[in-house]
């Protein structure tokens, strides 16, 4: 299954997750889209950064969060507690849920866990949710619908403002092997403004991306065959922009990153992820390689792994040229607790 590039985070989820578990998303639980096994019933995690200097290049992420915090779960893996500790206060959210006659979760109600107030409300249906409203202090802020595809593939997702002004608006044409074949992506304040356009043929492995400026003209176009770049074009002296620097998964759990500039001219990277078990699943190592193969930055990972195959404390260790050796980058700890099976 392939996803179009729908946004820069999206970009760094793929590379995070790498992983078909991506493309099954529609089919994860909270839980399981945390990266986290078994029947988790609560998170809490103690986490400590030093002062290490090391940054990596813009691309895929080298270290991977952790991504709960403070978090709670019911035994169906939905998720009903989420935030942070500070000075020994939860401060976060709660989750109310409201079920069908069948026990399917319909209904969402998030609540601030200091004030009680509703912060989201979202309604669900069978393949993830339809709708998702915003408040601040009860008053209407949002509003996002999301569509799906008889596969259950999300094709559209329209937001709007309080006053029901669209904001953003994203169409999506998916195959039903999960291939996103073509994506469209609208925004602004005022006015909706096409952002990009994308294109990928499944068949011919040929992918097509277009930037446009407020005005509507071309501003960057770049075309990949098989993985590969073949083409490249942005004014010359433009601004960095977003669509210039891509990645491009070319199997083995690697992935090609561009670089590109307003000559012309595109940086290749190679970033190769090694896991610890064959679901790819808690990362031994990622390394951020130039294009003659130099190693360039690099981040390798120390885990004590419970029986669910869920780390219980883990050691971030980092590498650059400049630093010249492996340097303790975080420490991180958790303590699981899970349902009875």
């Amino acid at each position: 299954m392939r996803y179009l590039l729908l946004s820069l985070l999206a970009s760094v989820l793929l590379a995070l997750f790498n992983i078909s578990a991506i493309a099954q998303w529609k089919n994860l639980t909270d839980a399981q889209r945390m990266d986290l096994a078994g029947p988790v019933k609560s998170v809490s995690l103690t986490s400590t950064k030093t002062d290490v200097a090391w940054q990596q290049p813009g691309g895929p992420a080298l270290i991977i969060p952790a991504w709960c915090s403070e978090c709670a779960f019911d035994p169906d893996g939905n998720q009903i507690k989420s935030g942070q500790i500070f000075n020994g206060v939860f401060h976060g959210e709660f989750t109310r849920l409201v079920r069908d006659a069948n026990g399917h979760v319909m209904e969402r109600f998030i609540e601030d866990a200091s004030t009680g107030e509703m912060i989201r409300r979202e309604l669900v249906g069978p393949y993830g949710k339809t709708e998702e409203s915003s408040y601040l202090h009860g008053a209407p802020q949002s509003r996002v619908y999301f569509n799906y595809d008889q596969y259950g593939h999300m094709i559209d997702r329209l937001t709007l403002d309080a006053a029901g002004n669209q904001k953003a608006h994203t169409i999506v044409n998916t195959n039903q092997d999960g291939n996103d074949t073509e994506e469209w992506d609208w925004g602004g304040d005022s006015e909706l403004i096409l952002h990009f356009r994308q294109i990928f043929d499944p068949k011919t492995k040929v992918e097509h991306f277009i930037g446009f400026n407020p005005f509507g003209g071309v501003n960057l176009t770049w075309t990949a065959i098989g993985g590969k770049l073949s083409s490249f074009w942005e004014p010359r002296d433009a601004p960095s922009q977003f669509g210039d620097n891509f990645s491009e998964d070319v199997g083995n759990d690697t992935f090609e990153n561009y670089d590109c500039h307003s000559d012309g001219t595109c940086a290749l990277s190679r970033i190769l992820y090694v896991y610890l078990d064959p679901k790819r699943r808690n990362p031994l190592s990622i390394e951020w390689r130039d294009e003659a193969g130099n190693l360039r930055v690099a981040s390798y990972y120390e885990y004590d792994i419970d029986a669910y195959r869920n780390w219980t404390r883990r050691e971030i260790w980092v590498w650059s040229m400049s630093l010249g050796e492996r340097k303790l980058y975080e420490s991180d700890s958790r303590s699981i607790t899970y349902w009875p099976e």
